[in-house]
């Protein structure tokens, strides 16, 4: 093969040169080929837009403004100075309880057109049995159902860096906007002042109440304390003994007086301690503390001694815990009682803070509906939709349409695009000429209609397309060292025998002798091309490999109705043709052919179908992947690439078939544009499996 293999990245496509600028590039002609999408969004969107305004109803606004005091607070300064605080007075104005208090309001109630009429958004014309027109409510709304729809016609906000509230309602009748509004700022600075007067009282209450208990744990910490004194007194008489005791130990022998008086002093002490530990310990005020801690002083296996540090060491630390407790709670107590003595003398109210700074007036020019701002909108949202659709459709769309779409997915060159060709057309432009009888009819011979090398149709686009594919061949490399051209396919049915059928025939016509061969072994088909049947052939390309005839003539056929064209049919249904293609013997036959022949030209199996094509390829000197517009899978392609590509090999080149010229302005202007639709369902498949079965059918 005179090209390099290709490189390809993770997703299947070929690493282009261009990168990613080249795909994008892509996808953006392929979107304006689907233009007419976004156009119908567009349009669409506009109507849409415009049928809204139709049917929305007139909005007008008005509102009320209420300033925040800030001589209310204490010091000077406004009691709602944080964020948080402002985010709960507009919280205040939402609230159902306060909504429902102005719905009850007399001004609101007697409203004529309070709450509007319901908007059938569906056509006059469709009234009846598409919803029609609905009738408003029967009687006054409850107060908690007007409530909320007064609420969601009301919003309001503090003006940036300043103390003042808005309060806006928005609604179809100018004469209630006005009314609410000023309802809403009126009930609200009421509802305010009867709150922080409940508010101030309930505080007062809340102090007094929490300085009673806070006055009776004190007492009972305290009386519990006092209790303790008189054994904290003698526990005090039984350390200074012990003391005493000591530098008696260190002067006096153990029965000298003073020694043995220093030791009856000290259980003197220790019996009065325990006597008056004894009492605490049953007194009311602090019974439970000690049943607590009853355990501890009973435990087994304490003797007298290890008993009395128990209960001196439970006794002290109960004692410094009272003490610890009274006095924090005696500060807490203090600092209760002061906020109630200056909540008692404080003169100045915190009622009021909020008061009506100015009223609304009866708006006089609409909110809303905004058209430019609706239609402007619309339009972006419909052209908005159309492009996404369009780029679903190129996202969803597997085949391929356009040439460009052919070199960015392979990176491969395009060697010359084959218009579909119609034999109806054919014959129709045979017809128009009315030429005289041929003494040898290719048609009349079985040819297949869509060979176009015949009479009257030589000098017609169908030939010169083939022509071209023989030029581009040709150019490249030196076509004496690069006779052998294959032509194969990815799937069955994308017409790689009619060109490889044509293509022989174009070179053929040049005065080169042209050899064609049907190396489909499986599957042949160049034998109904010429209108012949498999089981009528001589012996061909079969009994050839097999070394099944005695001289190569007996396998060629050169009666084929064109002159310089020969051909070698595939014989017999072989029953082995991957161990026949592997063989040495397909290289040998090509050396002798280029002997005989200056074109030879092969028709193999798919690629996907069967590994045939594969074997044959490193032999032959011009490799050709045929590709059909409009039916061949995307995927198919890409996994054609990867087998060749862990092949080491790779296409020549790409010749695109069934291709259909588009008429668009993009299509003639770029190449890039293409219709939607005109491909049926591919029904084939592919994949890993279920080929074994191509070759399977061996009748004509």
């Amino acid at each position: 093969m005179g090209n390099e293999t290709g490189h390809y990245d993770e997703g299947g496509d070929v690493d282009l040169s261009s990168g990613s600028s080249g795909k994008f590039k892509q996808l953006l002609f392929e979107l304006l080929g689907r233009w007419y999408w976004p156009a119908l969004g567009l349009i669409l969107g506009v109507l849409g837009a415009y049928y809204y305004l139709s049917k929305a109803p007139t909005i007008y606004q008005s509102g009320a403004t209420l300033e925040l005091n800030p001589r209310g607070g204490r010091n000077g300064k406004s009691s709602y100075a944080t964020v948080e605080e402002y985010n709960t007075l507009l919280a205040g104005l939402r609230k159902s309880d306060f909504l429902a208090r102005v719905a009850s309001n007399e001004d609101v109630l007697a409203l004529e057109d309070l709450v509007p009429p319901k908007v059938n958004w569906f056509p006059e014309w469709s009234n009846g049995w598409l919803g029609g027109e609905e009738s408003g409510p029967e009687g006054p709304l409850p107060p908690g159902q007007l409530g909320g729809m007064i609420g969601s016609w009301t919003s309001a906000s503090f003006r940036k860096d300043t103390l003042f509230l808005d309060v806006r309602v928005s609604h179809p009748d100018p004469e209630v906007c006005k009314i609410l509004a000023d309802t809403l700022a009126v009930e609200f600075e009421k509802k305010l002042i009867e709150d922080r007067l409940k508010e101030k009282n309930y505080d007062s209450e809340f102090i007094k109440l929490k300085a009673s208990k806070m006055g009776q744990s004190l007492e009972g910490k305290q009386n519990a304390l006092a209790n303790y004194k008189t054994a904290l007194a003698a526990l005090a008489e039984l350390e200074k003994a012990e003391a005493d005791f000591v530098e008696l130990e260190l002067t006096y022998l153990e029965r000298h007086p003073k020694h043995v008086k220093g030791r009856a002093a000290i259980a003197n002490k220790r019996k009065n301690f325990l006597s008056e530990f004894a009492l605490v310990r049953s007194s009311a005020i602090d019974k439970e503390y000690w049943i607590e801690k009853q355990a501890q002083l009973e435990e087994k296996g304490l003797d007298e001694i290890a008993r009395l540090q128990v209960a001196r060491r439970l006794f002290i630390n109960r004692a410094n815990v009272l003490t610890d407790q009274i006095a924090t709670e005696r500060k807490a107590f203090d600092a209760a009682y002061a906020r109630l003595l200056e909540r008692q003398g404080d003169e100045r109210s915190d009622v009021g803070e909020l008061t009506v700074s100015s009223l609304s007036a009866v708006p006089k020019v609409p909110f809303s509906p905004k058209r430019p701002s609706i239609i402007n909108n619309g339009a972006l949202i419909g052209f908005g939709s159309g492009l996404l659709l369009a780029f679903l459709l190129v996202k969803l769309d597997t085949k391929i349409h356009t040439i460009s779409q052919v070199e960015v997915l392979t990176g491969l060159p395009v060697l010359a695009t084959i218009h579909h060709i119609a034999p109806k057309v054919l014959k129709k432009i045979i017809s128009n000429k009315d030429l005289p009888p041929a003494a040898d009819d290719p048609l009349a011979r079985g040819w297949d209609p869509r060979i176009v090398f015949r009479p009257g149709l030589t000098e017609t686009l169908y030939c010169e397309m083939f022509r071209i594919l023989r030029a581009s061949i040709s150019l490249l490399g030196d076509e004496k060292r690069r006779r052998v051209t294959l032509f194969s396919s990815a799937l069955p049915g994308e017409g790689k025998t009619l060109v490889s059928t044509n293509f022989a025939i174009a070179s053929a016509q040049q005065g080169r002798k042209t050899l064609l061969m049907d190396l489909d072994l499986r599957k042949p088909a160049v034998h109904k091309a010429f209108g012949l049947k498999r089981s009528e052939l001589k012996p061909g390309a079969t009994e050839l490999l097999a070394g099944q005839v005695s001289s190569l003539q007996e396998a060629l056929s050169a009666d084929t109705g064109q002159k310089n064209l020969t051909c070698l049919y595939a014989g017999r249904k072989a029953p082995n043709p991957g161990e026949l293609l592997s063989s040495d013997s397909v290289r040998d036959l090509l050396e002798i052919l280029k002997d005989e022949f200056d074109v030879i030209v092969i028709d193999s199996a798919p690629l996907l179908a069967v590994s045939d094509t594969r074997l044959l390829i490193p032999v032959v000197d011009n490799f050709c992947l045929v590709v059909r517009a409009e039916e061949a899978p995307k995927g198919a392609i890409r996994k054609v690439l990867e087998l060749l590509e862990d092949d080491g090999t790779q296409p020549a080149g790409i010749v695109v078939n069934g291709y259909e010229e588009k008429t668009s302005f993009l299509a003639r202007k770029h190449g890039y544009g293409y219709g939607y639709g005109g491909y049926g369902q591919y029904t084939q498949g592919y994949g890993y499996g279920g080929y074994g079965s191509y070759g399977s059918d061996d009748s004509d």
